[in-house]
C-alpha cells in the first residue's frame, strides 16, 4: 500500500470541514461543561468523532473494500452526495450558532452522522461506518444533556 492509497484528499477536506464548525463554537461559546454527567458517553462522543475524522482522512486497508462497480460512477456519486450534506451541515451549525436552537442542533448531527455513515457506506469501510454510528450515539447524548439545562 503506497501512500496515494493511504491518503484520502477529498476525505481530508469533509473532515477539515466537519472539525472546523465544532472549534469555532468552542472558541466564541461557553456553556456548563458538569451538565456532561456521564464521562463515559463523553469519551464515546469524541472517539466516534476522532476516529470518523480520522477514517475519512486516510486508508488504513483494515476492513475496507473500496467503492463498488462502477467505480468511477461510485466516486462521482459519493463526491457530490457527501458535498451536498458538508454543505447542509455548515448551513445547520451556522444557523445553530445564530439562533441556539434545539431543532439546529440535531440536524447538525444527523447530517453529519449522515455525511460520515454515507461514505463508509460507499467506500465499504466498516470501521467509518462503526465510528459514525458511534458518533451519532455520542453527538445525541451531548445535545440532550446539553439542551436539559436550558
Amino acid at each position: 500500500m503506497n501512500f496515494p492509497n493511504v491518503f484520502n484528499g477529498f476525505g481530508v477536506l469533509f473532515a477539515v470541514l466537519l472539525v472546523l464548525p465544532h472549534i469555532i463554537f468552542i472558541k466564541t461559546h461557553s456553556y456548563d461543561k458538569t451538565v456532561f454527567t456521564n464521562r463515559g458517553m463523553v469519551y464515546i462522543d469524541r472517539t466516534g468523532r476522532f476516529f470518523s475524522v480520522f477514517l475519512m482522512a486516510f486508508n488504513i486497508g483494515v476492513l475496507e473494500k473500496g467503492f463498488t462497480e462502477p467505480k468511477e460512477l461510485m466516486e462521482r456519486f459519493w463526491l457530490i452526495t457527501t458535498a451536498v450534506l458538508i454543505a447542509a451541515y455548515l448551513l445547520m451549525w451556522f444557523l445553530f450558532i445564530r439562533t441556539g436552537k434545539k431543532a439546529f442542533a440535531y440536524a447538525v448531527i444527523f447530517t453529519s452522522a449522515a455525511a460520515v455513515v454515507f461514505t463508509g457506506i460507499c467506500q465499504v469501510k466498516t470501521l467509518l461506518f462503526t465510528a459514525g454510528i458511534v458518533y451519532l450515539i455520542g453527538e445525541l447524548y451531548m445535545a440532550s444533556r446539553f439542551f436539559s439545562k436550558q
